[in-house]
């Protein structure tokens, strides 16, 4: 039955089936559910449907075509699968698909406001964006910089509309005035700084606030409690718990776990983790831990369970993707682990006992970072975990979204 309709789902305006999604199909055949598949050719709005209409219409199969088709979860897990079998080529879907939200971002302003965000987010912070793409360190976090830049600068232009003041005409006083409203300082000085540099405006000066100091922590109870409840305890899903345990121990970034693979992990004779510059030594419990994620995980969608693993140590729900690190940070959450004072608890524990060159090169941050945080070791160490011992339980690091410092 699955044969027969997959042989005769998908013919083009001829009543061919394009040779093109000859692997899709033979590796649909091979799914361990047949049901799951046929499931997804009903789905009305699924990557089914997606496939279908592009066929029909005699579009070619390519990534500008799938652009076409209406943003949603089904068109992005057919680009996903058609990657993975190599039908399409690889390509940076976060910076991807900021040309297409640009459009419809633009599209209602007015007419001065949409020709200058263009050439600014175009010849600005696109044209960074690509360079930092090709250099592998443009990420879903990067994307969302970006489309916040154009958001702030939206918001700032349509304020200086309402106070009917011209963006050549705008003056220091103004710019005081928007900052005294606004809490946005780092979008529009780079916004500003064009402009000037293209002598749209003035030449103004919008001052650093001052950056607050972490300030988020767990005490050290609570730090030591949450990493046994991440190498023990079996009610925790297992991603939550090697995630947790990572991050509490070296301080790492949730994007920076999302990405590592079954090569990170080295046991020719002591286990290590490859973190940084130099791999790292993984306690026993850890490295068993991570063993256990390598084991059992699996990819989410039938294509991904049926063709050659791509190496992710936390396999995502798209065929060959890794798991989001949104969507991690959020499973965080929900179990009690917000990342921001797990990981700033971390790392000032490890600042406190390494020197800031050995701190950087081990965990990967860059060496401002690694003498921010033994400067900070330094002062405040002792002093917090007696003022947080004494405190008690930390209604505020254990808050809904984990976020702030």
């Amino acid at each position: 039955m699955l044969r027969d309709r997959l042989t005769t789902e998908f013919p083009n305006s001829h009543g061919e089936v394009p040779s093109e999604i000859g692997p899709l199909i033979e590796i649909l055949l091979r799914a361990p559910r047949a049901r799951s598949i046929l499931v997804w050719l009903d789905k009305p709005r699924g990557g089914a449907a997606c496939l279908r209409r592009l066929i029909h219409d005699d579009l070619p199969l390519t990534h500008e075509a799938l652009d076409s088709a209406a943003p949603g979860q089904g068109p992005a897990l057919l680009r996903a699968t058609l990657v993975h079998l190599g039908v399409l080529p690889h390509r940076n879907e976060p910076l991807a698909g900021l040309q297409p939200w640009l459009e419809r971002t633009l599209t209602p302003l007015p007419a001065q406001h949409r020709r200058t965000l263009r050439i600014y987010a175009e010849w600005s912070l696109l044209r960074r964006a690509r360079r930092r793409a090709t250099q592998g360190r443009f990420t879903p976090g990067s994307a969302a910089s970006i489309r916040n830049a154009v958001r702030s600068t939206t918001a700032f232009l349509t304020w200086l509309d309402e106070h009917d003041i011209p963006l050549a005409s705008l003056t220091q006083s103004d710019i005081d005035m928007w900052l005294s409203e606004k809490r946005d300082r780092q979008h529009i000085r780079l916004f500003l700084r064009w402009a000037h540099q293209r002598r749209l405006t003035g030449d103004h000066e919008i001052p650093d606030r001052q950056r607050d100091e972490p300030h988020r922590w767990w005490s050290q109870s609570e730090h030591w409690t949450h990493l046994r409840r991440c190498l023990h305890d079996d009610a925790l899903p297992l991603e939550v718990r090697v995630t947790g345990a990572l991050m509490l121990l070296y301080g790492m970034p949730i994007t920076r776990i999302a990405v590592l693979t079954h090569s990170d992990i080295t046991t020719s004779s002591t286990p290590h983790l490859r973190i940084g510059e130099h791999p790292v030594a993984l306690p026993p419990a850890v490295h068993q831990l991570l063993q256990l994620q390598a084991e059992y995980a699996v990819q989410h969608s039938a294509v991904g369970r049926v063709t050659t693993r791509p190496g992710w140590l936390l396999p995502g729900y798209a065929a060959g993707t890794h798991h989001s690190a949104a969507i991690l940070a959020r499973k965080m959450r929900l179990h009690g682990l917000p990342a921001r004072p797990s990981r700033n608890t971390a790392l000032l524990a490890l600042a406190a006992d390494l020197p800031a060159s050995v701190l950087s090169d081990t965990l990967g941050i860059s060496i401002s970072a690694a003498l921010q945080w033994t400067r900070r070791a330094a002062r405040d160490w002792n002093v917090y975990l007696v003022a947080r011992t004494a405190s008690g339980p930390t209604g505020n690091c254990a808050s809904r979204d984990g976020q702030g410092r």
